[in-house]
């Protein structure tokens, strides 16, 4: 009768936990741990979301914020009603109290979505959102902003921004700007600073990409005692897109490194 019920979960779940989205419940509860993926792009993310959306008592949504006038949000496999896109285009700060952190089955006990610096400007999102103290924020950091950067290259080149199989690593190169890279590097440190400050008041946990790749297993039980949830082993539905050296993809790479010695951003260059 488990192993039952349980086949029944697997087979219905992913469209029963993003159903109160658009159907409210009402024997569903509200007594989860909310929280944000807090980043930019190209810092392990999609890694991130992957696996927490692999633990059974977490949801995890994706860039809602990223753009209210597109409606494809991040795959994640469920219907819109056109009432739900236009709460989400006309009143973004609402559609987040009473749909994304509305009432979700009893099971679920973390909901989340990622939200990056730069989304939902002029919105009230943010404001919303630093006015809950009890929202948790998952503060999610790159050591390296140089592969961040490179990683952004190679996606919008490829426009391959998620990589979910065993395909081959389309090898390509890049030149990449000086002055560039130094306002990605300068920008992005801005940004984790500025927002380590906005959420000074909240619940945070600061995680790190390389960290995560590194000990996925340690990484992830910390992430999971954070929400309040069971530990459970979960596995990534994501890969690395490329595990080729910096100096192999980046064409200008000794002239970068030359360039950058002695400042701050040095580190980056340890291929």
């Amino acid at each position: 009768m488990v192993a039952k019920v349980k086949q029944i979960r697997n087979e219905w779940y992913p469209w029963l936990r993003e159903l109160p989205v658009e159907i409210p419940l009402l024997t569903g509860h509200r007594q989860y741990t909310p929280f944000i993926i807090l980043g930019r792009s190209r810092v392990g993310s999609n890694f991130l979301r992957g696996l927490l959306n692999a633990h059974s008592q977490i949801t995890a949504f994706g860039e809602i914020f990223r753009d209210v006038t597109d409606t494809d949000w991040d795959h994640m496999g469920y219907f819109q009603s056109p009432q739900t896109v236009a709460a989400l285009q006309n009143e973004p700060a609402a559609f987040l109290q009473k749909k994304l952190f509305g009432r979700f089955p009893r099971y679920i006990r973390a909901v989340g979505f990622k939200i990056f610096y730069y989304h939902a400007p002029n919105s009230g999102v943010w404001e919303y959102l630093q006015a809950d103290t009890a929202i948790r924020v998952i503060h999610l950091k790159r050591r390296n902003i140089l592969k961040t950067h490179l990683s952004r290259k190679r996606a919008a080149a490829t426009d391959l921004w998620v990589k979910t199989s065993q395909q081959q690593e389309r090898q390509t190169t890049f030149t990449l700007d000086y002055d560039d890279c130094l306002r990605d590097f300068t920008r992005t440190r801005r940004w984790e600073k500025a927002f380590d400050t906005q959420f000074q008041s909240h619940p945070v946990l600061e995680i790190f990409y390389e960290d995560l790749v590194a000990d996925r297993a340690r990484e992830m039980r910390r992430v999971e005692q954070f929400l309040n949830v069971d530990f459970e082993e979960v596995q990534p539905t994501t890969r690395k897109q490329s595990k080729a050296k910096l100096s192999a993809v980046i064409r200008n790479y000794d002239d970068l490194k030359q360039k950058f010695a002695g400042s701050e951003w040095e580190s980056f260059f340890e291929d």
